[in-house]
């Protein structure tokens, strides 16, 4: 045992396993969901389906719940907490360092839209939000979690889109507004990730892996990031007759 181990209560090591077990079993609920995601949504997660997922047993899980509905209850406020949204927070980081380097606004909303949607495409939690979206006219808690992920994303994006306009001194054109600007943004990606599923060769991607000089990169291009920056040239004007002009070409 370490010496910090040893220098802790007992209650206290006892609170931090039970955290753990506690989040241990949210998990494994989350990951059923991502394997089965079809049918009634959470009818797959059973007490014994999550314990057995973990090797823990079911006494373990209900000590931690009195029912498996209040286990749904955390299970999805748990998939739902918008602290999972790792894209979000890796778009806020390239676009405020972007900007703080000098580079073109519009470009630098564009490359944070490529990585972005490269990051949703990969998130195993983007799944499961859609998958719960069929339960918010039904459920209150699902439709209020989810209320609660838009607006988190939203708040996020908003100071981004803020930040782009200064930087490139523009402003919105009624009747858009950031807010709306930023809505039409989610919306897109959260569309297109569920389209480029479907049908991916519907939905252009382009890695912000791929090299400029790849042959491939002289062809492909991605509709997301186009299409955001194309909005940001269109739907903006220049303030008091500054900033660059909406007819610049997009890049692809």
């Amino acid at each position: 045992m370490s010496d910090d181990a040893a220098a802790r209560p007992p209650v206290g090591r006892k609170a931090e396993a039970s955290a753990e077990t506690r989040a241990t079993l949210l998990e494994a609920g989350a990951a059923l969901l991502r394997e089965q995601p079809v049918g009634d949504v959470l009818s797959q997660v059973t007490a014994r389906a999550v314990v057995e997922r973990v090797g823990r047993t079911t006494g373990a899980f209900f000590h931690q719940w009195p029912t498996l509905e209040a286990y749904h209850r955390d299970l999805v406020a748990y998939v739902l907490d918008p602290v999972r949204i790792e894209s979000t927070a890796e778009a806020v980081a390239f676009i405020t360092a972007a900007l703080r380097s000098g580079q073109e606004p519009a470009t630098v909303l564009h490359l944070a839209a490529r990585g972005n949607f490269e990051s949703v495409r990969a998130d195993p939690y983007a799944q499961l939000w859609q998958a719960l979206w069929s339960k918010h006219s039904q459920d209150e808690q699902v439709h209020a979690s989810l209320r609660q992920n838009f607006d988190w994303v939203t708040d996020q994006v908003v100071p981004l889109l803020e930040a782009c306009l200064a930087a490139a001194g523009r402003q919105m054109q009624p009747p858009f507004t950031v807010d709306s600007f930023a809505v039409v943004i989610t919306a897109l990606v959260q569309g297109l990730n569920l389209r480029w599923a479907i049908e991916p060769e519907r939905v252009p991607v382009k890695p912000l892996s791929e090299r400029p000089d790849a042959p491939e990169a002289q062809t492909s291009w991605d509709l997301f990031g186009t299409t955001v920056e194309i909005l940001f040239r269109t739907i903006t004007t220049p303030q008091d007759g500054g900033g660059s002009s909406p007819s610049s070409t997009a890049r692809t």
